[in-house]
C-alpha cells in the first residue's frame, strides 16, 4: 500500500545489525512508523477526510442551531412580553368599558324608574336647548289642514276640532283630499327635529291618532299601516292597539282621554302617551325620509255614540306640556 509523500520503509533484513545498534537506515524506519500512526498522517486518507467533514458539519450544524434556539427563545421572551403588556391594557380598556357601561346602565335604569313626564320633559329640553333643527318646535301647535279633510268632517274654525257627519258637503276634489274614510291631516310637516301635541279625544268609542308620509294616497280604499306609511295607535272596538301587522295590544290602565304624540324624526320614533294618567302607551322605531305630518280619524258617528270631536289641545311649553307638573 503506497502513501504518497512518505517515504519508503527499508528493506527488513536492514532493520538491525549484530551489535544491536539501529543502522543507520533506522531512523528513517522510525520516522515512517510514526507518521503511519500519527493522525496528521491518517487525516490524509480519503475515509478519515470524510469522518472529519462530519464532525465539522455537525459542529456548525449544532453551532447554528444553537444560535437559533437562542434568538427563538430570546423572541419568544419577547413575544410573552409583548403578550402580556397587550392584556393588562386589554384589561384596563375593558374594566374602563365595563364600568362606563354600568354607569349607562344605572342612568337607563334611572330614566326606567322616571315618571313619564319626566322623562319627556328632559327630551323636550333637549330641543329647548338647540338640538333641533333651526325653525323646528318641539311644542307644536298643530291646526288642520282642510284641503286634506274627507267631505264628511266638519272642522272648527280655528282648525283645532274635527268631527264626523252623516252628510256630505260639496267640497272641491282636489289631489290633497281624502275621498272615502274620515281622515284629515294636520297642516304642519315635519322633515327634521323633534315635535309635541296633544289631542283630546274625550269619551269616543273610535278613534285613530299618529304620523304618516304626506305622500300616502287619499283616493280610495286607502290602508292604515306600517307598510303604507302610518305610525298611530286607535282605539276600536273597546280595544286599544298600535296599528301593526298584527296589531300590538296597549298597556292601558286608566282610559286615556288625551293622547300625547311625540315624534323624534332624526332617532326615528314616534312615542305615544297616555296623558290622563301620564303613562307611555307606544313607540313606533323606523327609518323616516321625506316629509311627515300629523294623522286624525274622527272615526263615524255610530249612532250618536261617537259623534264627539277630536280636539287638538294647547300645550304648556313652560310645563313641557300637560304630561308634567
Amino acid at each position: 500500500m503506497a502513501f504518497a509523500g512518505l517515504l519508503p520503509p527499508p528493506a527488513p533484513h536492514r532493520l538491525f545489525h549484530g551489535s544491536g545498534s539501529p543502522p543507520p537506515q533506522a531512523g528513517a524506519l522510525a520516522l515512517w512508523c510514526l507518521r503511519k500512526v500519527d493522525p496528521p498522517c491518517r487525516a490524509k486518507t480519503p475515509l478519515f477526510v470524510e469522518r472529519q467533514l462530519v464532525v465539522f458539519k455537525c459542529e456548525r450544524l449544532h453551532q447554528f442551531l444553537a444560535e437559533q434556539e437562542r434568538l427563538l427563545l430570546a423572541r419568544l421572551g419577547e413575544l410573552d412580553q409583548e403578550i402580556e403588556r397587550r392584556r393588562e391594557e386589554n384589561a384596563t380598556h375593558l374594566c374602563e368599558e365595563i364600568s362606563q357601561l354600568s354607569t349607562l346602565i344605572m342612568e337607563l335604569e334611572g330614566k326606567c324608574q322616571q315618571p313619564v313626564p319626566e322623562l319627556l320633559q328632559v327630551r323636550l329640553c333637549q330641543c329647548r336647548e338647540g338640538t333641533a333643527p333651526e325653525g323646528t318646535s318641539p311644542l307644536l301647535d298643530v291646526t288642520l289642514d282642510p284641503d286634506t279633510a274627507q267631505p264628511k268632517l266638519v272642522l272648527s274654525e280655528d282648525r283645532k276640532h274635527v268631527r264626523y257627519r252623516d252628510e256630505e258637503e260639496a267640497l272641491p276634489d282636489n289631489p290633497e283630499r281624502f275621498d272615502t274614510y274620515p281622515e284629515v291631516l294636520g297642516a304642519e310637516g315635519f322633515a327634521g327635529g323633534r315635535c309635541y301635541w296633544e289631542v283630546e279625544v274625550g269619551d269616543k268609542t273610535d278613534w285613530m291618532l299618529g304620523v304618516c308620509r304626506d305622500s300616502v294616497s287619499r283616493k280610495g280604499q286607502n290602508d292604515v299601516s306600517l307598510e303604507d306609511g302610518y305610525w298611530a295607535v286607535w282605539l276600536r272596538d273597546g280595544e286599544y292597539e298600535a296599528v301593526t301587522s298584527p296589531s300590538t295590544p296597549l298597556p292601558v290602565s286608566a282610559r286615556p282621554s288625551r293622547v300625547g304624540i311625540f315624534l323624534d324624526y332624526e332617532a326615528g320614533e314616534v312615542s305615544f302617551y297616555n296623558v290622563t294618567d301620564r303613562s307611555h302607551l307606544y313607540t313606533f322605531t323606523d327609518t323616516f325620509s321625506g316629509k311627515l305630518r300629523p294623522y286624525f280619524y274622527p272615526g263615524h258617528n255610530a249612532g250618536g255614540t261617537n259623534a264627539a270631536p277630536l280636539i287638538i289641545c294647547p300645550v304648556q311649553a313652560q310645563a313641557g306640556g300637560n304630561l308634567c307638573h
